[in-house]
C-alpha cells in the first residue's frame, strides 16, 4: 500500500521480508528515512476479516440491541 511517501507492505515472514523489502530498495537506489516492523492491531484484524472497522456501524447494526445477550430461557 503507497500512501503520499510511505510504503506498507505485509510481512508474512517478519523480519526476513523486512530485509528483503531493505535489499529490494537497496537495488534501486531507494534510500528510506524510517522502517519498521510492527505486528496487526485487533483492529488490523477485525478490517481483514470483516472489511470494515469495529466502530462503523452498518445499518443492521443500529437495530441489533447492545451490551449483555440475553439469558437463555432454556437453562
Amino acid at each position: 500500500l503507497v500512501e503520499g511517501r510511505t510504503i506498507t507492505i505485509h510481512a508474512p515472514d517478519g523480519a526476513k521480508t523486512l530485509t528483503q523489502a531493505v535489499l529490494a530498495l537497496d537495488e534501486v537506489g531507494v534510500q528510506p528515512l524510517d522502517i519498521g516492523l510492527r505486528r496487526p492491531s485487533l483492529d488490523d484484524v477485525f478490517l481483514t476479516l470483516t472489511g470494515h472497522k469495529a466502530d462503523d456501524a452498518g445499518p443492521d447494526d443500529a437495530a441489533k440491541p447492545r451490551g449483555r445477550r440475553p439469558a437463555r430461557s432454556d437453562r
